[in-house]
C-alpha cells in the first residue's frame, strides 16, 4: 500500500469519527424505527471505521515486518530467540 492510499484511508476514518461524534451529539429518537434506524446507520460506520484500522494497522505490521528484516539482514543483528521461535511456528 503506497502513502497516498494511506492518507486516503486516514483521511477516510477521520471523517467517520467526526460523523460518530455527531451521531453521539444528535437528540435521541423519539419511535423505534428511528432509533433502529440510527443504530443501523451508527454500526455501519462503526463498521466500515474498524475495517479501516484493520487494513492500516495489516500495513503497518508489514512495513515493520520488512524494516526488522532489511535491519537483520543490513546490520548485522540477529533476530530474538522469540522472532526465530515464531517464524519456525508459522513455518510449521
Amino acid at each position: 500500500m503506497d502513502r497516498v492510499e494511506k492518507l486516503a484511508l486516514i483521511e477516510r476514518s477521520l471523517g467517520l469519527r467526526h460523523k460518530l461524534k455527531v451521531h453521539e451529539s444528535m437528540k435521541a429518537p423519539e419511535t423505534h424505527e428511528d432509533l433502529a434506524i440510527a443504530l443501523i446507520s451508527k454500526w455501519e460506520l462503526e463498521d466500515e471505521l474498524r475495517a479501516i484500522e484493520e487494513i492500516l494497522a495489516s500495513a503497518r505490521q508489514d512495513n515493520v515486518a520488512a524494516k526488522r528484516s532489511l535491519l537483520e539482514k543490513e546490520g548485522g543483528i540477529k533476530p530474538s530467540k522469540s522472532a526465530a521461535a515464531k517464524k519456525s511456528a508459522k513455518a510449521k
